[in-house]
C-alpha cells in the first residue's frame, strides 16, 4: 500500500509504470508516525471493520504509542475522518491534473486512467474502506460525505468528452454513453483489485484499449441496423 502525500507539499507527479510507488515517501520523522497510523488504520477498518478495530490494535500496528496517536488525532472517529479526507484528497488531486493536461482528449482520458489504476492498485486497504463504507449498513462507520467527490469524477470526465466533441473527435449524442462506459471503467477497476482470485490479470494497456473501444464507438457510431438511424 502506497504512503499519502505530506498535506503541506504540492502532490507529486504520478509514476505511471507498474512496480513504482504512486507517492513520494515522507522525509520527517513526525510525518512517518502520522502515517504509520493512516496506513495501520486503513488496513485495520478494511479488514476487521471501524467498530471491530480498537485503538490499542491500532497503536500497535502502527508502532506507536497512544499518546503519539492522541497527538495527531482526538480519537478513533477523528482519525477516520481525516484518514478519509487524506484519501479523497488525493483523488482529487488525480482528477484535477487531467483537467487541461497535454494532449488530445484519447490522450488524457488514458493518462488520468492510469493514473486512477496506480493510485487504486497501490491501496488496495482504503478501497476496500470506502466501498465498505458506499455499499455497507448505516451507521457501520462514522458520516462521511463522499458526493462532493463523486460529482467532481463525472464533472472532470465530462469536461474532458466536451473538449473531444469541440476536438471533432466524438460525437455529441454519444457522450453520454461515453460517460457511462467510463465510469463503469473505474468500477470494473475497484472489483478487479477488491476480489481476492481475479479471474485474469488487469493491465494498463487493457485499459487503454477500453477507453480506445469507448472513443471509437462514440465518434464513429456502430452499424445501425434497417430502420434506424446511427
Amino acid at each position: 500500500m502506497s504512503t499519502f502525500p505530506h498535506r503541506a507539499s504540492a502532490p507529486p507527479v504520478p509514476d505511471r509504470r507498474d512496480g513504482r510507488p504512486f507517492f513520494q515517501r515522507t522525509v520527517t520523522e513526525e510525518q512517518q508516525k502520522r502515517e504509520d497510523i493512516f496506513l495501520a488504520a486503513a488496513t485495520l477498518f478494511a479488514n476487521k471493520g471501524y467498530a471491530g478495530t480498537s485503538v490499542r490494535e491500532i497503536v500497535e500496528a502502527a508502532g506507536v504509542t497512544k499518546p503519539t496517536l492522541y497527538y495527531y488525532f482526538k480519537n478513533k472517529e477523528d482519525l477516520y475522518i481525516k484518514l478519509m479526507d487524506e484519501a479523497m484528497a488525493t483523488f482529487a488531486a488525480v482528477l484535477q491534473q487531467a483537467v487541461g493536461g497535454e494532449g488530445d482528449t484519447r490522450e488524457r482520458l488514458k493518462a488520468l486512467f492510469l493514473d486512477i489504476f496506480a493510485l487504486f492498485r497501490e491501496n488496495v486497504d482504503l478501497l476496500r474502506l470506502i466501498n465498505a463504507m458506499i455499499y455497507g449498513p448505516q451507521g457501520a462507520t462514522p458520516f462521511y460525505d463522499l458526493q462532493g467527490k463523486i460529482q467532481l469524477l463525472h464533472s472532470v470526465l465530462s469536461q474532458i468528452l466536451k473538449e473531444g466533441i469541440s476536438e471533432g473527435k466524438l460525437r455529441e449524442e454519444r457522450a453520454g454513453s461515453a460517460l457511462l462506459l467510463l465510469l463503469g471503467i473505474v468500477r470494473s477497476v475497484q472489483f478487479h483489485l477488491m476480489v481476492k482470485d481475479p479471474p485474469f490479470l488487469l493491465t494498463g494497456d487493457q485499459i487503454c484499449g477500453a477507453i480506445d473501444l469507448i472513443f471509437d464507438g462514440a465518434r464513429q457510431g456502430l452499424a445501425s441496423p434497417p430502420g434506424r438511424e446511427g
